[in-house]
């Protein structure tokens, strides 16, 4: 069976497995991790130099592997999806059906992107015809060609690129079963949130933190004895150093987290009944509980991943830090556009035995077909000429749609760009002034605010009233606020609860605090200002809902 490399290229590690390829029980026979050389990678786009194409030769040499077949997964902002629906047609025709309408999808110039899709469920419409959910993937030329230099560059070849948001979703997909399941890949930089719906995907999001953050935190406690970067690493995973200071480091990562998830219900997902922990914060102690305190959905280590051969070679090590790899090489997106070269250099050819006999058939049937071509070609040659010259002058009188195509296109980005920053401007805490001034319109006199504190989530506030009754009207009262979103009641004090008979050492009053959210906050996967993806993620959000 075949064997490729499949790698990853972070900002802090270069990880890579040698694995079987499109494998249906993969076996994995080596696995690599080194350090990224500094400058040599920004949000997925390669910057080829000496010393990259070194230590990547060296650590293949170093661990005598052989293998010259690469499937790179890449991750970048850069990289535009869009979730579809389709006809349900032949697998090899949707590649051209996607072609057809790929400026539907992305409205950017296409000459410079290569588009790759996945098929992410089967449907069936209104009418009980079948359709294909697909995810629609652009990504630059430009960033693509770097891999290929960087293959050509280390004396291997590339068998086909991949997207991580792709290799993370068939390492899973037969792990997860059936109902809602969701994999957290929590790596340096980013982390990558899954949603799985009976092994289809329901939604897959980017928070634009990671463990990095933790790890120096530790670096430079000194009653951890001031760890180098492995080392700090090393023990994370040998002991729960989550203090304080360190958790602090993680609110980033577990806020945004929680976001998605919380958008995730909002938006009408079905319960999530199983969530798994991965990436290279798998193993790292107290991680998972830190997250699941905070979303309180219980968080696995992802340990073991059914359908894939893992158990041997990673039996005393976790492989969570090389699931992006793995995956890879067992389905890899694969890009429209791709030279027919790169695209078949793992077809394995016929004997040799064989040769002859195709040779003659071919030359036999070639003969035979030049024959026909030759009176076809006569016969035919005048008609052709004539709708050549009907074509030109039609080519030419469609030269005015061009012109204008191309200005729309240029508006529309332009429009996109801008629209996206000013809505990057706005923030839920602008509805303050509007929460104060009704509470001025609608809250009685007898209220008294004991404390006031507002974020970007809402408000939160100590009141004392006269007695229950008077809470129950005065919360009433905020659920009818038109800047309410949902309100949140605790520490309930009566202080005119006292026993029969016994006089009172003060006026009765209740006593309470109430947190606010307003109706306008909303959970948002943070995402670079791409005109493109910013499109996309709009119209993916929009259906959830």
């Amino acid at each position: 069976m075949a064997k490729v490399l499949g790698i990853e290229i972070g900002a802090s590690k270069i990880r890579i497995c040698e694995a079987d390829y499109k494998a249906k029980n993969p076996k994995v026979y080596q696995s690599i991790s080194i350090k990224t050389p500094e400058g040599v990678v920004n949000d997925g786009e390669i910057f080829l130099n000496d010393q990259l194409i070194t230590v990547m030769r060296d650590a293949l040499q170093i661990h005598k592997i052989r293998t010259k077949q690469i499937v790179f997964s890449m991750n970048s902002t850069k990289i535009a999806s869009r979730e579809i629906v389709i006809p349900f047609v032949k697998e090899n025709k949707i590649s051209d059906l996607i072609r057809a309408n790929a400026s539907d999808y992305f409205p950017v110039d296409l000459e410079q992107y290569e588009l790759g899709h996945t098929i992410l469920a089967t449907m069936e419409n209104e009418k009980g015809d079948k359709q294909y959910k697909v995810l629609v993937l652009a990504a630059p030329k430009m960033m693509i060609e770097g891999y290929y230099q960087l293959a050509n560059a280390m004396g291997c070849s590339v068998a086909a690129m991949d997207y991580s948001g792709n290799s993370i979703y068939q390492a899973v997909r037969n792990h997860c079963g059936t109902g809602v399941e969701m994999v957290i890949k929590v790596d340096e930089n980013s982390t990558l949130i899954t949603i799985l719906d009976n092994q289809a995907i329901s939604m897959q999001r980017t928070v634009a933190y990671g463990v990095e953050d933790a790890v120096f935190t530790v670096m430079n406690i000194a009653a951890l004895g001031r760890q180098d970067y492995d080392g700090a690493v090393a023990l994370m995973r040998e002991q729960n150093v989550l203090q304080e200071e360190i958790e602090q480091s993680l609110s980033y990562l577990v806020g945004g987290i929680s976001r998605v998830v919380d958008y995730y219900s909002r938006s009408g997902g079905a319960p999530i009944e199983k969530a798994y922990l991965t990436g290279m914060g798998e193993d790292f102690l107290g991680l998972a509980e830190l997250i699941s305190k905070n979303t309180e959905i219980s968080l696995t280590p992802l340990t073991q991943m059914e359908g894939l051969q893992l158990d041997k070679y990673f039996k005393d090590a976790s492989f969570g830090e090389y699931i992006t790899c793995i995956g890879a090489a067992i389905a890899p997106i694969g890009f429209v556009g791709e030279k027919e070269s790169k695209k078949g250099s793992m077809d394995v050819l016929p004997k040799s035995q064989d040769m002859d006999k195709i040779a003659m058939l071919v030359m036999a049937g070639g003969i035979l077909i030049a024959a026909v071509l030759i009176l076809t070609s006569t016969l035919s040659l005048q008609s052709a000429q004539k709708e050549n010259k009907r074509l030109k002058t039609r080519i030419e009188e469609l030269q005015p749609a061009k012109l204008i195509q191309e200005q729309y296109l240029q508006q529309k980005y332009t429009y996109d760009k801008l629209n996206y920053f000013y809505n990057s401007t706005i923030t839920p805490n602008e509805e303050l002034v509007e929460f104060i001034e009704e509470m001025e319109e609608k809250m009685p006199s007898s209220l008294n605010v004991q404390s006031f504190s507002a974020n970007l989530e809402g408000v939160t506030m100590s009141l004392t009233v006269r007695d229950k009754s008077e809470a129950a009207k005065l919360i009433q009262q905020f659920r009818s606020f038109d800047s309410v979103g949902s309100i949140a009641v605790s520490s309930i004090a009566d202080a005119g609860a006292v026993m029969t008979g016994q006089p009172l050492e003060e006026e009765p009053k209740v006593s309470f605090s109430i947190t606010v959210s307003y109706k306008g906050y909303e959970a948002i996967s943070p995402a670079a200002p791409q005109p493109v993806a910013e499109e996309a993620e709009t119209e993916a959000e929009a259906q959830a809902e």
